[in-house]
């Protein structure tokens, strides 16, 4: 039950960080070159992406764990609060594009 707490804070923290941060760094689009509306949103989806490669390494541990457990692992959890953040912060920068 606190873990699913902790999940949601994360979900809504990530959201609330990232699209307050994809609306600062689009805040003058019609000022901007193209290549620079691209950069801009680069730097946006940056903690998404590394967020994503975050949730890769506990999924690659545990797909080459061969021992089968019956219960959540440390592993599920780091997988858990790793997708958290990473919908999260996905959310955020969808919410922030013009």
């Amino acid at each position: 039950m606190y873990f699913l707490a902790a999940c949601l804070i994360v979900v809504a923290a990530s959201a609330a960080i990232s699209l307050r941060r994809s609306r600062n760094l689009s805040q003058h689009p019609q000022w901007a070159t193209p290549a620079q509306r691209l950069a801009t949103r680069r730097r946006a989806l940056l903690p998404t992406i590394c967020a994503g490669f975050c949730l890769l390494v506990p999924l690659g541990f545990h797909h080459f764990q061969h021992e089968p457990e019956l219960g959540p692992t440390a592993v599920t959890y780091l997988m858990m609060l790793a997708a958290s953040f990473f919908g999260g912060s996905f959310l955020g920068v969808i919410g922030g594009m013009d």
